[in-house]
């Protein structure tokens, strides 16, 4: 690993609400020295009227202080800003004001306070304190970015003003080949060689857009897909002669971190003891602990609190089957579960408890995966998946026509019925009341 540059920019902003309008900028840097070969310029937007330019390594108004620091390391990146360019602000020296711009200022994004040092780190993969990882494109480095601030007011939700000054911007970049120390590896680990006691193994990742898990079907890089279309997730063990060794696939889940480990990211299960997440009820297990493949395909989503981009991380273990047992137990393990309706929430919160988690063991990942708000992708997510349920409105689509039909039908049949014995009764009356008249006698009586 070969760390290219870093790039270190001083953006210390002093306050100017204590000019001296009446001061000629002529004037400001009479009688001043600046300190370790810095240069005066007469400035009004400073509160002294100027500004002395430091020489390499110095900073601060008259060039007293060290400049900050930014080392770029395997595994971390630290930060060193001297307490004087922060006391030269005229503003609460505590180290509690100052911490990671880009971040919430929890206490890990925070500095801590070592002698004349305010000191912050960013542990690897640097995915935490809102650290903006950026690739052009492949092959290209990667450039981590991030600022340090004060403000007093971080915390105060009663206040809306923002008082927050930048002290530091700093970048570190990376080659492409970059890795660090531990589970994490970037880009995302998508491949995993790794030894146990059935010997060395390689375990791919890969993402498909239909049931075929075929080349011509997988995902690219960084894919953008669509809310409401189903992913289809493999895990495979590559170049394994040996029929009794199966992949297994103990948990999987969804993250806003590419670091499968990071104790802060929002997460959500997918995989649980190597069974589909009851509480989601678009994952279905096809194959896990069976053979050199396991797959299983969920419902695409979005964080319901933010845009960020999906992560997907699985643990991954080699298994024999002939000694042991590889498969979870249960419906929604091994395929045979029932058909499970499609997601009713286009958007899930997420949620990660890391005092109950499991230890990091061997992990795969894909991502980031881009979400994408599709309203009529809803439709063809389900298009095979919901074909019971498409076949059931249309028998009963063509039941209800035929029972209103056979309706139509005895109710005709019964007004003519209705009608017929109508008609009898008519004629029955009429033939009688003609009887009646011709069965008549009359007398004729002499008056």
């Amino acid at each position: 690993m070969r760390i290219q540059h870093v790039t270190l920019t001083l953006l210390l902003v002093f306050s100017a609400f204590c000019i001296t309008f009446g001061q000629q900028q002529d004037d400001a840097c009479s009688g001043v020295t600046c300190n370790n070969k810095g240069t005066c310029d007469a400035n009004p937007a400073y509160t002294r009227g100027y500004w002395c330019e430091c020489d390499d390594g110095w900073a601060g108004q008259d060039c007293n202080h060290p400049e900050p620091t930014v080392r770029c390391a395997d595994d971390r990146i630290d930060v060193v800003i001297d307490k004087g360019l922060v006391q030269e602000l005229q503003v609460d020296d505590d180290a509690r004001y100052v911490y990671f711009g880009k971040s919430s200022a929890g206490q890990q994004c925070r500095a801590t306070d070592e002698g004349n040092l305010y000191k912050l780190s960013i542990l690897a993969p640097f995915s935490n304190c809102g650290t903006q990882v950026i690739q052009r494109g492949p092959g290209d480095d990667y450039t981590f970015s991030n600022t340090v601030v004060w403000n007093r007011e971080v915390n105060n939700t009663q206040n809306l003003i923002d008082r927050e000054m930048v002290l530091l911007d700093f970048k570190c970049i990376y080659e492409d080949t970059y890795t660090v120390s531990g589970p994490a590896v970037l880009p995302t680990l998508n491949v995993l060689k790794f030894q146990t006691g059935q010997g060395r193994f390689e375990v791919r990742m890969s993402l498909f857009d239909d049931n075929s898990y075929s080349r011509s079907h997988e995902y690219t890089e960084q894919p953008t897909i669509a809310i409401g279309t189903y992913v289809y997730v493999q895990v495979e063990l590559a170049y394994v002669a040996d029929p009794n060794l199966v992949v297994t696939m103990d948990r999987c889940f969804a993250s806003q971190s590419r670091d499968p480990a990071d104790p802060v990211s929002t997460k959500h299960m997918l995989i649980v003891n190597r069974c589909a997440n009851p509480n989601d009820t678009t994952v279905q297990v096809r194959f896990n602990g069976e053979n050199r493949n396991s797959q299983f395909k969920f419902q695409m989503f979005k964080w319901r609190w933010s845009a960020d981009d999906v992560f997907l991380h699985c643990e991954v273990d080699i298994c024999n089957r002939t000694s042991e047992v590889c498969t979870g137990s249960g419906i929604d393990c091994r395929g045979l579960g029932q058909f499970r309706r499609k997601r009713e929430a286009l958007t899930h919160e997420g949620q990660y408890d890391p005092d109950t988690a499991p230890p990091v063991g061997h992990f795969v990942s894909q991502g980031p995966i881009h979400v994408k708000w599709e309203p009529s992708s809803l439709k063809s997510a389900s298009a095979g998946d919901d074909q019971v349920d498409k076949t059931m409105v249309i028998l009963g689509s063509i039941l209800g026509f035929v029972l209103i039909a056979l309706g139509v039908i005895v109710g005709a049949i019964i007004r003519r019925r209705q009608l017929r014995q109508k008609n009898q009764r008519k004629l029955e009356a009429s033939e009688a009341t003609t009887k009646r008249f011709t069965s008549l006698h009359f007398t004729t009586e002499a008056f």
